[in-house]
C-alpha cells in the first residue's frame, strides 16, 4: 500500500523552507511504514505545487475532476523514498 502525504504551504510562507521541511518530515514517517511508495494529490491550478512535487521526482500518474468541480486533481506518485 502506497502511503499518501498532503501539505500545503500558505502562500505567505512559501519559499522560506516551510514546504521542503513538511515534505522531509512527511516522507521520513512514510519510510518507517514500509518502502511502498508515496502519493500525493494537488490542484492543477496550483502550478507552485505541482512543480515543488516534480522537482522532487514526482511523476503525474493520473488527472480527474470531482463532480461539480472545474479544476482537476492531479495525482502524483514517488516510486523510490530518498
Amino acid at each position: 500500500m502506497r502511503e499518501r502525504v498532503i501539505a500545503r504551504t500558505l502562500p505567505a510562507f512559501r519559499r522560506r523552507g516551510f514546504g521542503t521541511a513538511l515534505y522531509e518530515r512527511g516522507l521520513a514517517h512514510a519510510r518507517t511504514l514500509g518502502d511502498h511508495g508515496v502519493e500525493t494529490v494537488v490542484l492543477a491550478s496550483n502550478e507552485e505545487g505541482l512543480r515543488f512535487a516534480l522537482t522532487r521526482g514526482s511523476v503525474e500518474v493520473e488527472r480527474y475532476v470531482l463532480p461539480g468541480d472545474t479544476v482537476a486533481f492531479v495525482n502524483l506518485r514517488l516510486e523510490q523514498l530518498a
